[in-house]
């Protein structure tokens, strides 16, 4: 099989947290941590189950040209593996720090639609306001979680409160 429509191969250092090197020698971390404190008006059946995902490349003076796909094809991959208990669910916060938090979250979105993972990830997004700053956000669950439902519920009531208009 051609080997760009495969994700690259990637380390899992400990559990929730993995990194890849591109064929470029671009080294990339992702890592899952718990997210249970933005839930605490519900129970931890509900709240532990609640993980925020990050994606960090490890040389920020790192520059590449053109697309990898296969970048987008690992990170799903490894979200998709990360999901596959059908337990927990992944919340992703687009990083506001250079201001392209939109263009952020318009890839990640497209990564999920490209991939087509819709037949195993349920996509939630919920774009609000906190201060001055416009946080866009993406939930992923499951569609086999059987607590899908309470989680969905619960990421929109938080997303949507006064807190987060």
């Amino acid at each position: 099989m051609d080997s760009s429509l495969q994700p690259y191969s990637y380390i899992v250092h400990k559990p929730f947290f993995y990194s890849f090197t591109t064929d470029k020698g671009v080294e990339y971390v992702c890592y899952f941590t718990p997210y249970a404190e933005y839930f605490k008006s519900y129970p931890s059946s509900i709240s532990s189950k609640f993980f925020a995902f990050n994606l960090e490349l490890l040389d920020k003076h790192a520059r590449t040209k053109g697309i990898d796909k296969r970048i987008a094809h690992t990170v799903i991959t490894i979200v998709g593996d990360f999901l596959d208990a059908q337990t927990n669910a992944v919340v992703y916060v687009c990083d506001t720090s250079d201001s392209k938090e939109a263009i952020r979250a318009k890839k990640f979105k497209s990564w999920f639609n490209y991939y087509e993972f819709s037949d195993q990830i349920l996509q939630v997004d919920s774009n609000f306001i906190v201060g001055d700053m416009k946080l866009y956000t993406t939930l992923l669950v499951h569609r086999k979680n059987k607590l899908k439902k309470e989680l969905i519920a619960a990421y929109i009531e938080l997303t949507t409160t006064e807190e987060g208009k």
